[in-house]
């Protein structure tokens, strides 16, 4: 079996590559891996995915945060985005993915309530419980590594077997934070974020946030997500938030420092002075040299 860096699979390309042929694959996370180093990208994936992961991670789904300690498994389907970020310590564990092809006339995914939208997909483990999911694994992993004319189907009966054993294990309600907290924390950091960049030098340095999907990159969550949050939360969306901030500045640099209006322009994060000037200009219904004339 081999390892690899799952941002390989967040290519569709790439994804129908490494999961053919038999539309399965099974993996290995290391410790030099990206995603056991920092969080993966929040996004749908096109793949079914079940993942034993040994350390301590968040991980998000669209309306909630798990909080792993030290053992977990989760699964994950086509229509939910996720990621998942590791905290301190160290980190490993081993996924599979396949596609719903690889189960046509084998059963139904859907039915299982962890493949299911509102269903518990993320289930702390024991040691004794990790370990006895981690053989599972390994013989998964031994099959699909052989040359046996049967392996897929010895491999599905596997796969059904890690969805019984999650079916029988309870909630750790404990671990889990509801949208409220969550959705509280994403607007604290957008908010933070957003202030932070105009509160360093008069000329900031390094690159400016100016677009929602700057700030869905630098928190590691979906765009989409993002700006449900912020329109639920805040009542504007991300674009309109960052807009109105980015206008408060405009202002505050035109009246209150000698800049000139190129420099703001710059400061702002602006490529061209007239993109700045149309910029303020609907807004503000004047242009950015009239209304420091005001």
């Amino acid at each position: 079996m081999q390892t690899i860096n799952i941002n390989d699979f967040l290519d569709k390309s790439e994804i129908r590559h490494k999961l053919s042929p038999g539309n399965f694959n099974i993996l290995r996370i290391t410790e030099k891996d990206p995603c056991a180093l920092q969080p993966i990208p929040y996004n749908r994936r096109s793949f079914y995915k079940i993942n034993l992961l040994k350390g301590s991670y968040n991980i998000h789904f669209a309306e909630e945060t798990y909080e792993i300690k030290k053992n977990a498994i989760f699964f994950a389907n086509p229509l939910n985005p996720y990621n998942w970020i590791p905290n301190d310590g160290e980190h490993s564990g081993v996924y599979c993915i396949f596609d719903a092809d690889f189960f046509h006339n084998f059963g139904s995914l859907g039915s299982y309530s962890v493949f299911q939208q509102d269903g518990l997909k993320v289930f702390e483990l024991e040691e004794e419980q990790f370990f006895r999911l981690d053989n599972i694994f390994n013989e998964m992993e031994d099959t699909y590594d052989s040359h046996n004319e049967h392996k897929y189907d010895f491999i599905r009966s596997k796969i059904y077997e890690l969805l019984h054993f999650a079916s029988k294990l309870s909630p750790q309600k404990s671990n889990v934070d509801r949208h409220n907290k969550t959705s509280a924390r994403i607007v604290k950091a957008f908010l933070d974020l957003l202030k932070e960049q105009f509160n360093k030098a008069i000329i900031p340095s390094g690159h400016i946030l100016n677009r929602a999907s700057d700030f869905a990159e630098a928190l590691s969550v979906h765009p989409n997500y993002l700006n449900r949050i912020l329109k639920v939360n805040m009542g504007s969306s991300t674009k309109q938030l960052i807009q109105e901030r980015f206008l408060q500045e405009a202002r505050l640099l035109l009246k209150y420092t000698d800049l000139d209006i190129s420099e703001i322009s710059h400061i702002l994060g602006f490529r061209e002075l007239t993109h700045f000037s149309g910029f303020f200009k609907k807004f503000e219904g004047i242009s950015p040299s009239l209304y420091r004339k005001v």
